[in-house]
């Protein structure tokens, strides 16, 4: 799941009841978002939509990355430190909703000894300079030993550039970020304008791309 981008949900709660509903529906092993779950503040999550999001289920957890977004980079603030302490707030919702945040970390997932994924998950990095990066893989990338690697990445552009071009053994890397910028005409969309990649699956040397378009809006 990427960039729900809870405020085009206000009043629509019976919307993203659905999408929960349908989600679980699967029984999923794993659920992993992929950023921006808001737009603006940790307010969103008001009006019930904590609620609801909190339902997600999946045996081995709900694991979710910080956006460009998710970093409330894009509301009016008097201070930095009132900007800080909207993010610190965001952060606590998402532990209330049960769901992990991987901060430039990573955890383990196993079933077996010898069947072992490496979750990493990054914060936003991007090679635009329009989106402020505070990634850093090196970082996630600490004790990192299971035998498949997945990679939550919010902004597409960072796989050709950090994964492919310099050859980690990343093996899959999720990201949204493109919304295929909310418009597609017979599958064609202006987003492949600006991103190599922008929405479904890309491959190169052995590596994987999945692009999400996104479950929520921006305005």
């Amino acid at each position: 799941i990427s960039d729900i981008h809870l405020a085009s949900f206000k009043g629509r709660n019976k919307s993203l009841q659905r999408a929960v509903n349908k989600i679980n529906s699967q029984q999923p092993d794993l659920i992993l978002v992929t950023g921006d779950l808001i737009t603006i503040g940790p307010w969103e999550l008001d009006g019930g939509l904590q609620e609801i999001l909190s339902k997600l289920n999946a045996k081995d957890g709900v694991y979710t990355i910080l956006g460009n977004h998710d970093f409330c980079a894009y509301g009016k603030w008097e201070s930095k430190n009132e900007q800080k302490e909207a993010l610190n707030q965001l952060k606590t919702r998402i532990s209330q909703m049960g769901w992990r945040l991987l901060s430039n970390s990573n955890v383990i997932l196993s079933r077996a000894e010898s069947d072992t994924i490496s979750l990493i998950g990054i914060d936003n990095i991007s090679q635009n300079q329009h989106f402020r990066s505070y990634g850093d893989l090196n970082k996630a990338m600490i004790g990192v030993s299971g035998s498949f690697k997945i990679l939550m990445s919010h902004d597409p552009s960072f796989w050709r550039a950090e994964i492919v071009a310099p050859k980690t053994d990343i093996d899959l890397t999720l990201s949204g970020h493109t919304h295929a910028m909310q418009f597609s005409l017979f599958g064609w969309s202006p987003s492949s304008l600006l991103f190599d990649e922008y929405r479904g699956l890309y491959s190169e040397k052995e590596q994987f791309l999945y692009v999400n378009i996104g479950l929520g809006e921006t305005f």
